[in-house]
């Protein structure tokens, strides 16, 4: 068997900012209106240690039959690796295209989680697709 490696790599996570504001609570019976946005962004890059720190921020709000139900505000920061001798622009690319969908896919988890925990039927967002979010200029530098 070959073996596979990475050279790209999670080294931490942590969320950073996190509140969620109930004002009804939902039943697996609802039906829900959810609005939410995304920013991405590229905190800090240590060039010589190849080190970045990328923020994903989730806003949603959920609403029932028109009236606001409950809304999230998640902010998750995480740090990356790579030990490829690589430019710097060449290492945003890969934090936006395969450490953003990494880290989306934690908060996913958490916002699931939380609402869960909450009383409340689990939260399950869509995934987004980071190639058309970053085309459509989805990110903040």
């Amino acid at each position: 068997m070959e073996k596979s490696t990475t050279n790209f790599q999670l080294l931490d996570n942590y969320v950073s900012e996190f509140n969620m504001e109930v004002m009804d609570k939902i039943k697996y019976t609802d039906s829900l209106d959810i609005n939410s946005s995304v920013s991405f962004s590229i905190v800090n890059i240590d060039e010589i240690n190849l080190i970045g720190q990328v923020e994903l921020t989730y806003d949603i709000e959920v609403n029932i039959k028109e009236k606001e139900a409950f809304n999230i505000a998640l902010v998750m920061n995480a740090l990356f690796h790579t030990d490829n001798k690589i430019s710097k622009k060449s290492f945003e690319e890969l934090l936006k295209f395969q450490g953003a969908p990494i880290v989306s896919n934690l908060c996913l988890a958490y916002i699931n989680s939380v609402t869960a925990l909450s009383g409340m039927p689990p939260l399950n967002m869509p995934i987004i697709d980071f190639n058309d979010f970053f085309k459509n200029s989805g990110s903040k530098k």
